[in-house]
């Protein structure tokens, strides 16, 4: 692969606003992640941390 790939969490991205758009997304609940038909809470994702590189 002549690309980064990036991994924070559960993600994957090519950069880091793609990591950061994610995060967003999850925790927002977007459709694009799915439903899971469970009586478990949805774990918030964490920030990203200081200084994460992308």
């Amino acid at each position: 692969m002549n690309n980064q790939v990036l991994l924070w969490w559960n993600f994957v991205a090519d950069n880091k606003a793609e990591i950061e758009q994610s995060i967003i997304d999850w925790n927002n609940g977007h459709e694009r992640f799915g439903n899971v038909d469970s009586d478990m809470k949805r774990l918030p994702a964490p920030e990203l941390p200081e200084g994460f590189k992308g």
